[in-house]
C-alpha cells in the first residue's frame, strides 16, 4: 500500500528531494513567488512545480537557480557585513531603485519590507526627491549586478 501525502500525488514515486529544497529556499532568498521565478527563468511553472515533485530539473536551470540564490544569501540585508558602502556613487533616487525592482523582480511591497521600512513611507519619501541611505543603495547595487550577471538559462 502507497502512502499518499500532499507532496506527491497518488501514483507518482517520492522525487529527488534536494531538487524541491532548493527551488524552495531559492525562492525563500531571492524573494520570488512560483510565477515570477516562471517569467524570469523562461520554463512553465507547471515544469517547475513538476520538477519540486519529481526531481528532473536540468542543469542550466540549476546552475542559474544555485548562482542567484548565491547572490541573496551573500547580500542578505543592506546591513549584512558583505555589503561594504563606500565607492563614489551617489545614493540611488527614484527612477534608479525602480530600474533596480524591475531588473531584480521585486515588487515596491517586497522591497520596503526587505529595508524594513512601510512602502508607503518608502514611495513617499523617493516621489518628495529623496534618495535611498548609502549602504542600502550599495545593497541594490549589489543585488542588481548579481542578477545581471546571471541572466535565464
Amino acid at each position: 500500500m502507497q502512502a499518499v501525502t500532499g507532496f506527491n500525488k497518488p501514483g507518482e514515486e517520492a522525487g529527488r528531494p534536494a531538487d524541491g529544497v532548493l527551488i524552495g529556499t531559492a525562492l525563500v532568498w531571492i524573494g520570488w513567488p512560483l510565477q515570477q521565478l516562471s517569467r524570469r527563468s523562461g520554463y512553465d511553472r507547471h515544469e517547475i512545480t513538476r520538477w519540486m515533485r519529481k526531481g528532473g530539473m536540468p542543469d542550466p536551470f540549476r546552475l542559474w537557480l544555485t548562482a542567484l540564490r548565491a547572490v541573496h544569501v551573500r547580500y542578505p540585508s543592506p546591513f549584512a557585513v558583505s555589503v561594504q558602502p563606500g565607492r563614489n556613487r551617489p545614493p540611488l533616487g527614484r527612477w534608479e531603485v525602480l530600474r533596480i525592482q524591475l531588473v531584480i523582480g521585486w515588487s515596491e511591497r517586497h522591497l520596503a519590507e526587505r529595508l524594513g521600512e512601510h512602502r508607503t513611507a518608502l514611495r513617499r519619501r523617493l516621489e518628495a526627491g529623496g534618495t535611498l541611505d548609502m549602504q542600502e543603495s550599495r545593497w541594490l547595487e549589489l543585488l542588481e549586478d548579481g542578477h545581471r550577471l546571471y541572466p535565464r538559462p
